[in-house]
């Protein structure tokens, strides 16, 4: 590979965004993206360069207790003149700790990886060290400890643990393809690093938490994800309602001896799946780039529904008044979509939600807002509460009915909230570019 050394924080922020816009699980397919224009490394430490795809590569495919179809997401970088390239994340998911997460690393669309074939591969498994809020229950939030963070060895952020050989995590295989799995023993938020091995070199090793590197190794795959302590039991107090009634949930959390923020999403079912955005990014990827370059069109035009933050409380460090125009995808996304921009009397093509964030007790009664508009027909909710002390993580998601005058339990689906559509994400999106990019 070509390696481009520019400023590291440029790369990380480059990087960040990437990790930022979705949550884990399955595939999406899109037709005319164009690859990538030539292999590329970004220098982030002088023993470690990253792959300016691996954002595209390395996907979670394990299903967790708590799920919510997203909208399709494409990332087109201007200057590498990338076109709408998918980021093969349809499916938001909350893990559940002490179960496996299955990893693939396989060729996608603009990210082609049979050159990596032979190679020798080493995963890092970084867990966020500082309780997780519920902004990082979009499962993307290895961005607060950036790979720079991870290599340097920030002990006030991260700790990590590597899987290799003796875990079963070898060599790319020949269709450029790497099959992984790790078991979190704790609730929180995780990142996940492939790398790939210089030849000749031990490549990463991990001591007491600490990440050391001897020779040189490429970092060819990103991915993160959630994983809850437990699993909340929430109760309707009613179903079916009327459309502008309140939807009141009994939340009963395992958490005791300490108050929680919960927050609750209220959504159309099935809507979303049928909805995108793509994520531009323009200008020049420098010292002088700013999040000015960043730009996100969404298929909707509104969302018809009300958003509810109780005062001194929001989604941890994501202020909703700056960021209304941020991917309508994986929780974080979701949430502050709705509640910045969720009006009474939207038109056009809208999306039906309302959201409720809420600090209180662990146990409580969340209440979200219905409006007269809304059509019939099931409606997901999700479930989150997040220890204020500890930050013990809980979810659960299900349905309920809107219809008018009562009527017949509607509910509808699966008893996990109806769950992902089948083939929620489509076909795969692999796709070799290999001859185009040079490889």
């Amino acid at each position: 590979m070509v390696k481009t050394p520019i400023i590291t924080p440029a790369v990380i922020f480059v990087m960040a965004v990437a990790l930022v816009l979705a949550g884990p699980l399955s595939v999406t397919t899109t037709v005319g993206a164009t690859p990538v224009a030539g292999s590329q490394s970004l220098s982030v430490t002088e023993n470690v360069d990253v792959w300016d795809r691996s954002p595209l590569t390395l996907r979670t495919t394990s299903e967790g207790p708590t799920t919510i179809v997203a909208p399709r997401t494409f990332l087109n970088v201007e200057s590498a003149a990338t076109g709408d390239l998918p980021l093969n994340k349809r499916t938001m998911t909350i893990h559940e700790r002490n179960e496996s997460i299955n990893m693939s690393f396989e060729p996608r669309i603009g990210a082609g990886t049979r050159a990596l074939a032979g190679d020798e591969a080493q995963l890092l498994a970084v867990k966020l060290d500082e309780a997780p809020t519920t902004a990082e229950t979009n499962a993307s939030n290895i961005s607060r400890a950036s790979l720079e963070d991870v290599f340097a060895n920030n002990s006030d952020t991260t700790s990590s643990e590597l899987l290799d050989d003796a875990e079963d995590v070898g060599t790319i295989d020949e269709d450029g393809e790497l099959q992984a799995s790790y078991t979190p023993e704790s609730g929180g938020a995780y990142g996940f690093v492939l790398v790939t091995v210089d030849e000749g070199d031990e490549g990463l090793s991990v001591s007491d938490g600490n990440v050391s590197v001897n020779g040189n190794v490429t970092v060819v795959g990103v991915e993160q994800a959630v994983v809850q302590d437990n699993v909340s039991n929430v109760e309707r107090t009613q179903n079916p309602v009327n459309p502008g009634d309140n939807v009141t949930l009994a939340v009963d959390t395992e958490m005791e001896d300490e108050n929680a923020t919960h927050a609750v999403l209220l959504v159309r079912q099935g809507v979303l799946q049928r909805q995108s955005s793509t994520v531009t990014v323009s200008g020049e990827l420098n010292e002088s780039f700013s999040a000015d370059q960043i730009t996100v069109e969404n298929s909707f035009d509104n969302i018809s529904g009300v958003g509810t933050v109780e005062s001194n409380t929001g989604l941890g460090s994501f202020t909703l008044s700056e960021n209304q125009s941020i991917p309508a995808i994986g929780l974080q996304g979701l949430f502050g979509t709705v509640v910045s921009e969720a009006e009474s009397d939207a038109s056009g093509d809208v999306i039906h939600a309302s959201a409720t964030i809420v600090s209180g007790d662990a146990d409580a009664n969340v209440t979200v807002q219905t409006l007269d508009s809304w059509p019939n027909g099931a409606y997901q909710y999700v479930h989150v509460a997040v220890g204020n002390e500890t930050g013990t993580l809980n979810s659960d998601t299900g349905t309920v009915a809107v219809s008018p005058g009562g009527g017949p339990d509607n509910g509808g689906g699966p008893g996990n909230g109806g769950g992902p559509p089948d083939n929620a994400g489509g076909p795969s999106d692999a796709g070799d570019d290999d001859e185009e990019d040079g490889e």
